[in-house]
């Protein structure tokens, strides 16, 4: 079953894209599945997991939302979310930064920073050390997952001269860019990963062996 039009998305979206198997992935929270066709599937209420290797600084989430999962589990705050994102520069599970597409309760594209300069494990840092660097409405945008059509998120990071940007696509379309605090971002490096919190998921994550 062709669930997305794979062929012309890939032309678009970056010169040389691998695509990610369960193989490649260490899951360090939850469970993912893959297909037979090669897309992987999470069904849980927490999922977590990165490339084994790579320090890739652009990738691509191209996913289908199937609804809420069965179980659920909150925030360290008390919200319940659902949502679906890509983990950046994933030194550690301390340090990091996540660009996630936020279903429930507000649909939005987030971008947050954890950093716990010196903690590398979730026992070390808990959840703390976020902070938010910006909320995109997708209201605006124009785009809903709700509708359990197919999207792609796009997150990558550009480097020059020192100073650090983090420019988000979504469908093709940028939807936000913004610089990225320098102490914060320059010392934390390491794989492409992805999250998700509360739901059902089909998807693949690609990265680009080079951004365009």
């Amino acid at each position: 079953m062709i669930l997305y039009p794979l062929v012309a998305t890939l032309a678009m979206l970056a010169p040389e894209l691998t695509n990610t198997q369960k193989s490649d992935l260490k899951i360090t929270l939850g469970s993912v599945s893959q297909t037979r066709s090669g897309y992987l599937t999470v069904v849980g209420p927490k999922e977590r997991a990165q490339r084994k290797a790579g320090t890739h600084q652009d990738a691509t989430l191209q996913f289908r939302y199937r609804g809420p999962s069965k179980q659920t589990s909150k925030l360290a705050s008390g919200e319940l979310v659902r949502q679906i994102g890509l983990k950046l520069r994933a030194k550690n599970s301390c340090n990091l930064l996540y660009v996630m597409w936020r279903i429930e309760p507000v649909e939005q594209i987030v971008v947050t920073f954890k950093s716990n300069p010196g903690a590398s494990s979730h026992s070390d840092c808990g959840a703390h050390g976020y902070s938010t660097i910006a909320n995109i409405p997708l209201e605006e945008v124009g785009t809903t997952a709700k509708t359990h059509t197919a999207h792609r998120l796009r997150a990558r990071v550009e480097e020059e001269h020192g100073n650090f940007r983090c420019i988000v696509d979504v469908d093709d379309k940028t939807v936000w860019s913004g610089p990225l605090e320098t102490r914060v971002v320059a010392p934390i490096n390491g794989p492409v990963g992805f999250r998700s919190d509360n739901g059902s998921f089909i998807f693949k994550l690609f990265v680009a062996e080079q951004s365009r």
